[in-house]
């Protein structure tokens, strides 16, 4: 059940609205979207946003696990709710540990490389792949090398003034290592996008960026593991960017109920 514990803000009528409706429909709540609460009570989203804020919840999905923790129907929405909720943890916890002064550093070497090569293997690939085009689309010349062979080789073709940038979950591959070594070696410079501290990749790269994994072993072996935080990570380097380069035609929605 939800209840006020803002004491220094106390509901509002049209707030404690909100949070009476919530409380009647606990049943249901697993299938409720903010957008549907604000509807159903004819009221703004940004009013049941601050009405959670008030009980004590940082977001919306925040106040559904609990009350679906406490009162599911059924099994299945439970197992969802805990779904969301890591998704949620992911993306909350990653925004938290990035060093901003990382991501700008990295931004602004993309503006000046005259190359930038995204290195990365198996299932981030299609991380890396997106990160190209939208880097592309902002006039930067970018290229994706996911074959193993031509990480071996890449010191064959690299020039000092390129920037190389390493995606991957764990740095589990060995072939990332020694493309981003024989880059280090040309005097490029080297980024590491990555969810595990302490690799080898780290220790040679001019700056990294970490993300949060939540390790789940059991995903991994079934390759399941979340490419959320590397997709996060790439979007703030590339809205920024497109910030800098679009700043007429670039504008950024943030609303009060960000996740």
């Amino acid at each position: 059940m939800l209840e006020s514990k803002d004491l220094n803000h106390p509901l509002t009528a049209t707030e404690t609205h909100v949070i009476d409706y919530l409380n009647d429909h606990i049943a249901n709540i697993a299938s409720l979207s903010i957008t549907d609460i604000a509807e159903k009570t004819y009221v703004s989203v940004a009013t049941v946003s601050r009405a959670i804020r008030k009980c004590g919840f940082t977001s919306f999905t925040a106040a559904r696990f609990h009350l679906a923790q406490e009162h599911t129907t059924a099994a299945g929405q439970l197992q969802m709710n805990r779904v969301l909720a890591e998704s949620y943890r992911e993306c909350v916890r990653t925004i938290e540990s990035i060093n901003v002064n990382d991501i700008l550093t990295v931004a602004h070497h993309i503006l000046q490389a005259p190359r930038v090569i995204l290195l990365t293997r198996s299932a981030s690939s299609s991380v890396a792949q997106d990160f190209c085009v939208q880097l592309v689309s902002l006039k930067c010349n970018a290229a994706v090398i996911s074959d193993g062979e031509m990480m071996q080789r890449l010191d064959q073709f690299l020039r000092p003034d390129d920037m190389v940038i390493a995606l991957t979950l764990y740095n589990s591959t060995p072939t990332l290592y020694t493309a981003a070594k024989l880059a280090k070696d040309a005097e490029c410079y080297v980024v590491t996008c990555c969810c595990k501290t302490g690799t080898n990749l780290q220790q040679i790269s001019d700056v990294t960026v970490l993300g949060y994994s939540a390790h789940d072993m059991a995903e991994k072996k079934r390759h399941f593991s979340s490419r959320i935080p590397l997709m996060i990570i790439t979007r703030i380097i590339v809205k920024y960017i497109a910030l800098i380069r679009e700043p007429e035609n670039t504008a950024l929605d943030i609303g009060d109920d960000v996740f």
